[in-house]
């Protein structure tokens, strides 16, 4: 009896496990080194098609290399013969990323505008699908996202909530130790 218990618990466990990978539940997927000389071959290229590139993404997991970019049969084929031993796939864009940048330039910018109406902004950043630019703020989300719009109706924005970037202390000049005596 007890032998049978045994077998059918290690036979439900077998199951149980069946479908997932070696590494724990979690973590990174292991690297793929492909994927990464990939990347680091286009990244270059990529930055070149400053009116449609918005964000490129590693999925390990797959292994394959996402372009997030406004439609541009150019930029896919300069990608497809430089990245032509990995998978690629390309996923539309709303934005560029110089657009995104520029967006989260003049947010970053107008800090004291918005700090003037009591919201201060720890962070701006493009989103890597190209999809807007994320805001994050010390003060809840609200409707931040709506006036952040209305002052740039040019631009989609997501506000999150997060802590406030502060910068390093300043301790003064760093001390001076005399060197060791002269002959």
């Amino acid at each position: 009896m007890v032998r049978k218990a045994v077998v059918v618990a290690l036979l439900a466990m077998l199951v149980a496990s069946c479908g997932r990978n070696a590494t724990e539940q979690g973590s990174p997927p292991p690297v793929d080194p492909a994927l990464t000389a990939a990347a680091a071959a286009i990244q270059p290229l990529l930055e070149s098609f400053t009116g449609t590139f918005a964000g490129l993404e590693l999925r390990h997991e797959v292994p394959s290399l996402v372009v997030y970019r406004k439609p541009d049969p150019r930029l896919d084929a300069e990608v497809g013969k430089a990245a032509s031993g990995v998978r690629v796939e390309f996923r539309d864009a709303k934005y560029s990323l110089a657009e995104m940048k520029a967006a989260g330039g003049r947010v970053m910018d107008d800090r004291e505008y918005w700090k003037g109406r009591g919201l201060t902004i720890s962070a701006v950043g493009p989103k890597v699908d190209g999809s807007g630019v994320e805001v994050t703020s010390v003060n809840e989300a609200g409707d931040f996202a709506g006036a952040l719009h209305e002052r740039y109706p040019d631009m989609a924005f997501v506000v999150r909530k997060g802590g406030e970037v502060v910068p390093p202390m300043d301790t003064g000049s760093p001390p001076v130790y005399p060197g060791p005596p002269s002959k």
